[in-house]
């Protein structure tokens, strides 16, 4: 110890300030230190660092310049004394997350001398392994032995594990530190500890030892931390306690806050000014209104730097505070970095998670959706697990904090790294639809086979395409290329994969997932500092996937993001733990509503309350836990010193039910006016304070608005309900506002309009530009099936959307749950033409009686085949209900083959008679012809007929089959355009055969439909009908007329009810045009 700082007392000096107030605190603080001569050694350790820079800027206000004074944290400072300590023990301090390590493998893999006992039935449980660790560090803390044997048994494992692996929990560092501060060394002369929290005895031993070994110790605590005072009297029995108190309008209100004297409550009531509680609808306003108080203290001249944001939950609030604030461009400063989900560790837990479900495609889409798929010229040297890699732990319970607000910055970093990337990124959204294709759905086998069969799908759809000249021959070769990058990128990927399933060391983990992060993740570094934290885990037991995964993904989901810059000027956001030892002029507190402030009181799960008061009353129980969050509006009342203002969401805007207020809110208006008010009263008194409505989403005042938005609504919603001719023009400065604005208001306005169709309506008056682009779709220069050809009459725009954009809905890789009507009506169709052609081929057609059984067996055989194809391409998830399915089509097929007998005049001679179909060449009518069927109505047919009869008499009649229920009326020749098949392929039958056509039919050939037949004779009427609808959808392309049209019902079921929104039919009915659509009128009237 220097002679100056000898001299400062002659014996130790140990101090502990109490106050509600934040600003006392600081105050008593800040003099205590700048009693020191400028020289002299102190030390500031604070509950964050934040606050300690907060004194150490307030002492050298008053100083011209400070010498030896350090900034830290308890848990950097009690590191730093236990470093010496720990190294000669041979240990090393572990992360929560090495911990949590250590209590998955006592939970999952269960080591000698671990009993789970009562535990077992849940040791595999989501979240259990968490909350064992936290208990088991507890009891650590407290240095005690539960009576529970299970419990017990489990602490004693967790020890040994420890013991093994050479690592040091929080109570080895502890009691690190107080051995390092009890050997003769040179100490600070004064060592400030600022509102610290601490809890546990291995915290009260070294504070004792630090109380010994230090000349001066100043301990300052909130008032209301009943815990760490009786923990500071115990390990400090000398010391002199000052009450401290500052000068302010809200000293009486944080005095009488949960207290019982009338006095303090009188005192309190002038505070009435400077305290505001006030509610809106929703956690998004609730921001919105917070971020606008925020614009009107700093015009009234307090900076930013001197208001603060405290959450109680920040995991609710955060995104809606980051978004409030940007909006309104408010400078922020967040405490200590928002967890936001991580790109490379969210992929590597898709390829863990991939691997666990037997090499799952869902997942591995999941990880080529997240762009951590490295480039095709990545030759970066990524940092390895090792000594030099870190990961800072997350320990802190409060989460709070966005880094970097500034969306153009953003948005320039993410477009120099595009440009960056030209042409070294492999294209994963070709991959996507690839896999979808070859409907991997997972297994090694199986990814392996189903894109060597896409490949030479592919292969044969390229060679044949080119042969025919077809444009889509570069589309075929772009998808080769893409696949071909895919096999070479994923299959390796998938063996090693593959190989994370067979149990291994956390060595051999670690070393696995090294050179996983290195092979499949763009930016690993993060994940390798992350998995440096388990490289103490050296031990020689086998840890299983799920295991690693358990431990893994909590740190891996989310990153927290550094702030970075200074506090300075900038509003501090944080949690409410965080606002320790600061002090504002202004206070936000929003959440104060019941289970988010406080939080719902919960029992440790494996030491319940009884259990814990009878081992020691110095274990947490619920008593405690409810004081905790009386703490917590203690210490964010505490730190304001001019206004402070409450809040809460009156309305889950989610389940779009009301909110109950947090009896908190009573609390203060019983402090602030004297008298406990109703919930009642809470809520008028709230609602006056903040006018924010849920249905208008911006302030009564344009001038109170925090951004354009909110100024433009504000102005409308003045223009709104009062006389049109009193504000004609007022609202035109929208128009000049933003072209997108306006592009969009002009375009709502139109749509919503009476009169004729217009170009906001869907494709109407195409301009010059794009005609070519439309004539290319023309009835004469390209072919139509007639499925598309019935969207048009459903919807023109439906028809556009679908046949000239090829738009529809996107699949995802997944194993079938069930048996959809599409995958039944196909499984239908092709039984059907494999055992027609067999039958066919061994002279067994007609089925008569006499040969019915023979057809019956052959039918059985055939749709085991036929399934057995789509069981391999659909994988079913859940045997049982595939079998179920299978039976119903086996059901329907055996009695729509029992049917043909019946039918004794027509014999089956053509099965899938395709037309136009140049890539499907396989399973096709040796009848079919490659190029569309020109009928005489104008248009050029594509298509495959089901069905192909030949009456005795040589006549012919095309049949469709139909899987579902009935949906055309006897009688019925297009049903309103909506069902052509059986005209267009009687038509078309009349251009590929010989022979008169008589008529098509509709077959709906299975139970659903109960084995109907709708006959269309092929008269004048159904080829004036063709004729009706070639007409109509040729007028519709040549002019340019597709708007949003539909039939009534027709949205119900409709692919893109996403892209019109569900008021069409409303919209529509606006449109009185009756000259705009006379063809599609006539179209729809046809029987």
């Amino acid at each position: 110890m220097s002679p100056v700082d000898s001299a400062l007392r002659p014996e130790h000096d140990r101090r502990l300030v109490i106050s509600p107030s934040a600003k006392a605190r600081l105050e008593l603080a800040r003099d205590a230190l700048l009693e020191l001569p400028a020289s002299a050694e102190a030390v500031i350790v604070a509950s964050s660092l934040e606050a300690a820079n907060h004194l150490a800027r307030a002492v050298a206000l008053r100083r011209s310049a400070t010498y030896g004074t350090t900034r830290t944290t308890v848990s950097l400072y009690v590191g730093a004394l236990a470093r010496r300590g720990l190294a000669s023990a041979g240990r090393v301090a572990a992360s929560r997350l090495t911990l949590e390590a250590v209590a998955t493998r006592l939970a999952q893999s269960r080591p000698r001398g671990a009993d789970l006992g009562r535990f077992a039935p849940v040791a595999g449980t989501p979240g259990f392994a968490r909350a064992l660790a936290q208990t088991l560090d507890e009891l650590r803390r407290e240095g005690l032995v539960p009576a529970d044997p299970a419990l017990a048994s489990l602490l004693a494992a967790y020890e040994r594990s420890l013991d093994e692996l050479g690592l040091a929990d929080a109570r080895d560092v502890y009691d690190a530190a107080a051995a390092e501060l009890a050997r003769p060394s040179p100490r600070p002369a004064l060592v400030v500890l600022l509102d610290a929290t601490l809890a546990t005895r291995c915290e009260e031993r070294w504070l004792a030892s630090l109380g010994h070994a230090c000349p001066r110790l100043l301990v300052t605590l909130p008032e209301g931390d009943l815990r760490s005072r009786a923990l500071v009297e115990r390990a400090l029995p000398s010391t002199t306690l000052t009450a401290a108190s500052a000068q302010g309008p809200l000293e009486p209100l944080k005095r009488a806050l949960f207290g019982e004297r009338a006095e303090q409550a009188a005192e309190a009531e002038g505070a009435a000014a400077h305290v505001r509680l006030q509610s809106a609808p929703g956690e998004s306003r609730e921001c919105v209104e917070i971020a606008r108080a925020a614009l009107e203290r700093a015009r009234g001249g307090v900076p930013f730097d001197r208001m603060a944001i405290l959450l109680r939950a920040p995991e609710s609030y955060v995104t809606h505070v980051v978004e409030a604030l940007r909006r309104a461009r408010v400078p922020v400063h967040f405490a200590r970095g928002l967890r936001l989900p991580d790109p490379s560790g969210r992929a590597l837990l898709a390829l863990l998670a991939c691997a666990a479900e037997g090499l799952s495609a869902s997942r591995f889409a999941e990880y080529v959706s997240l762009g951590e798929v490295p480039r095709r010229d990545e030759n970066t040297v990524h940092p390895r697990v090792g000594a030099d890699t870190y990961a800072p732990a997350d320990d802190d319970e409060a989460e709070a904090a966005l880094a970097r607000l500034d969306g153009e910055a953003l948005i320039a970093e993410a477009r120099s790294e595009a440009e960056e990337d030209t042409g070294t990124l492999r294209a994963p959204y070709r991959w996507e639809r690839l896999v979808v294709e070859a409907s991997v759905i997972g297994g090694k086998d199986r990814w392996e086979r189903r894109l060597g069969g896409l490949r030479e799908a592919l292969r044969h759809s390229h060679a044949l395409y080119t042969h025919e000249g077809d444009p889509r021959a570069d589309q075929a070769a772009r998808d080769l290329a893409s696949l071909g990058e895919l096999e070479a990128f994923a299959l390796p990927l998938l063996d090693e994969l593959q190989r994370l399933s067979v149990p291994a060391s956390w060595p051999e983990w670690l070393a696995r997932l090294t050179a996983l992060a290195e092979r499949a993740l763009r930016r690993p570094e993060r994940v390798f500092s992350v998995l440096s934290e388990l490289s103490p885990l050296d031990s020689d037991a086998t840890v299983s996937l799920a295991e690693v995964r358990s431990v893994l993904e909590p740190r891996l989901a989310e990153a927290r993001q550094a702030t970075r810059g200074r506090r300075l000027g900038k509003l501090f956001v944080g949690g409410i733990e965080d606002a320790r030892g600061l002090s504002f002029d202004t206070v936000f507190v929003p959440g104060l509503v019941e289970k988010s402030f406080p939080k719902k009181v919960l029992e440790d799960p494996l030491f319940l309350d009884d259990a814990r008061a009878a081992s020691s009353p110095e274990l947490r129980t619920n008593a405690e836990r409810s004081q905790h969050e009386r703490l917590m509006l203690r210490v964010a009342s505490g730190a304001a010193e001019e206004l402070l203002v409450y809040s809460y969401p009156r309305v889950d805007a989610e389940a779009g039910r009301p909110r109950t207020p947090s009896f908190y809110g009573l609390e203060i208006l019983r402090v602030v006016h004297g008298a406990l008010p109703t919930y009642e009263a809470l809520r008028r008194m709230a609602d006056t304070s903040s006018r924010a409505r849920l249905g208008w989403p911006a302030p009564e005042r344009p001038d109170d608005a925090i951004d354009d938005a909110e100024h433009d609504l504000s102005v409308l919603a003045g223009l709104l309900y009062d006389d049109e001719r009193k504000h004609v023009g007022a609202a035109r400065f929208l128009l000049g506002a933003n072209p997108h604005l306006q592009r969009a208001l002009r375009a709502r306005a139109h749509r919503w309009r009476r009169g004729p169709y217009v170009e906001w309506d869907g494709l109407v008056n195409v301009p010059p530009g794009a005609r070519a682009a439309l004539d290319a779709h023309a009835l004469s220069a390209r072919s139509f099936s007639p499925t598309a050809l019935q969207n048009f009459a459903a919807c023109p725009y439906r028809f556009y959307l679908s046949a000239l954009l090829k738009l529809s809905k996107r699949e995802e890789p997944a194993p079938l749950e069930e048996l959809d009507p599409l995958q039944r009506g196909t499984l239908v169709h092709e039984t059907q033409f494999a055992l027609l052609t067999r039958l066919r081929a061994q002279g067994l057609l007609p089925v008569r009686a006499s040969n019915l059984s023979r057809a019956q067996d052959m039918l059985e055989s055939t749709l085991m085949e036929v399934a057995g194809a789509h069981e391999d391409r659909l994988c079913p998830a859940i045997p049982k209900v595939w079998e179920d399915g299978i039976a119903q089509v086996r059901a329907d097929l055996r009695e729509w083959l029992r049917r043909m007998p019946a039918e004794t005049s027509w014999t089956p001679s053509h099965f899938e008679l395709s037309f136009g179909l140049v890539e499907h060449d396989d399973g096709r009518d040796a009848a079919s012809v490659k190029e569309p069927v020109e009928l005489e109505c104008g248009l050029r047919l594509r298509g495959s007929i089901d069905l192909v009869e030949t009456h005795a008499d040589g006549r012919l009649r095309a049949t469709d089959h139909k899987t579902g229920k009935v949906r055309a009326e006897p009688g019925s020749v297009v049903s309103g355009g909506e069902i052509l098949q059986p005209v267009l392929y009687a038509l078309a039958i009349e251009r590929i055969l010989p022979g008169e056509v008589t008529s098509g039919r509709l077959y709906y050939c299975t139970s659903t439909g109960d084995y109907t037949a709708i006959d269309v004779p092929l008269n004048d009427a159904a080829r004036a009908a063709a004729q009706t609808v070639a007409t109509a959808v040729g007028h519709a392309l040549s002019v340019g007329m597709l708007p949003a049209a539909p039939k009534e019902r027709s949205c119900t079921y409709c692919d893109f009810l996403d892209v019109c929104g569900p008021y069409e039919p409303a919209r529509v009915r606006l449109k009185r045009d009756k000259k705009a659509l006379p063809l599609l009128t006539a179209v729809r009237e046809l029987p």
